[in-house]
């Protein structure tokens, strides 16, 4: 806002200026426009700056500039060029700024101190545009707009940008920094449509770590947590860039593993399972972690999310009715 309002101050002051030459205003007039194109800015950026609602304050200071533009133009004796430029430019950066509550409080100041200053001054009346005027007032219509048009796409840009990190945000585990239940699923679903169109071999790996509540009862939550990020870092590790690691809730993760034939998937969840063997998350509180792991490859007659997630579940529920720290593929 600094910026856009120093080119927009000192934009209008040429062909405000010009015109005030030319209807020989007195000298205060012309300071007041100095003042106005090349002290307000600063005093508004401090304002806002030093404010404890800088927001709000920037919007008063907004509201302020449209009132000052409807000064000069009563001053200005409503010279057509430079008066619709600078009434248009002011509307539409509020526009811009602030929607429509804005524009309309920035409207109504316009008006109201165009119509005071036009009053007191007797409702002079210039509807002549000299040429210098003219060749003033073009800078403020094609610089002007050209700075906003380049403002303007660079918040789109920044706010895409925010935007896609949000959803990325959205779609991870934030203790784990690995992808969420919801993730998941579109990947998951996203696989299946792939399935039906060409069939090929892609597996879904259900794991649990065994007597985690006993972790958590005998150490606590914050050791808890640490095996929960320490497993995360083994999943990551283990599986390449077009695997889905994830945590699916509590001590359960499941990992995607697209073109992935029952056997390769099983040679990945072994190294999962030698990573977990020999990982210590704490000194002091050195304990054996095992893991369950179940196996499921995608079937034909798999068409929902929950088919196949049921089926890895089943799988795990097989590695752990064989007495846990197993692998259980069908």
């Amino acid at each position: 806002m600094y910026l856009m309002r120093m080119l927009g101050t000192l934009l209008c002051f040429f062909p405000i200026l010009s015109v005030l030459l030319e209807l020989h205003h007195p000298v205060w007039s012309v300071v007041l426009l100095c003042a106005n194109a090349f002290i307000w800015p600063t005093v508004a950026f401090l304002r806002a700056r030093n404010a404890q609602m800088p927001l709000q304050i920037e919007h008063q200071n907004l509201v302020f500039d449209a009132g000052a533009g409807g000064f000069w133009i009563a001053l200005m004796a409503v010279n057509p060029l430079p008066s619709v430029v600078i009434a248009t430019i002011l509307l539409s950066d509020r526009l811009s700024a602030g929607g429509f509550l804005l524009m309309r409080k920035a409207a109504l100041a316009l008006l109201a101190a165009f119509l005071l200053t036009w009053l007191a001054l007797g409702l002079p009346l210039e509807l002549q545009v000299t040429q210098r005027t003219m060749f003033a007032t073009l800078p403020l219509i094609g610089i002007y707009i050209l700075a906003l048009s380049a403002l303007t796409d660079s918040i789109a840009v920044r706010l895409r940008i925010k935007s896609r990190e949000l959803e990325r945000i959205a779609m991870m585990d934030p203790l784990l920094d690995i992808a969420n239940r919801r993730l998941l699923e579109k990947r998951i679903q996203y696989e299946l449509e792939k399935l039906h169109l060409t069939p090929r071999h892609s597996s879904l790996m259900f794991i649990d770590i065994d007597n985690f509540k006993e972790v958590n009862d005998r150490f606590g939550h914050k050791i808890g947590d640490a095996l929960l990020v320490t497993v995360s870092k083994i999943l990551h590790i283990t599986t390449r860039t077009t695997d889905t690691p994830a945590r699916l809730g509590g001590d359960e993760f499941v990992i995607l593993l697209p073109d992935t034939p029952a056997e390769e998937a099983y040679a990945v969840a072994t190294r999962i399972m030698d990573a977990a063997a020999v990982m210590t998350v704490m000194q002091e509180h050195a304990f054996k972690c095992t893991l369950s792991i179940g196996i499921a490859s995608a079937l034909p007659e798999m068409h929902s999310v929950t088919d196949w997630l049921k089926a890895a579940d089943d799988a795990l529920y097989q590695a752990k009715r064989l007495g846990k720290n197993q692998i259980y593929s069908h």
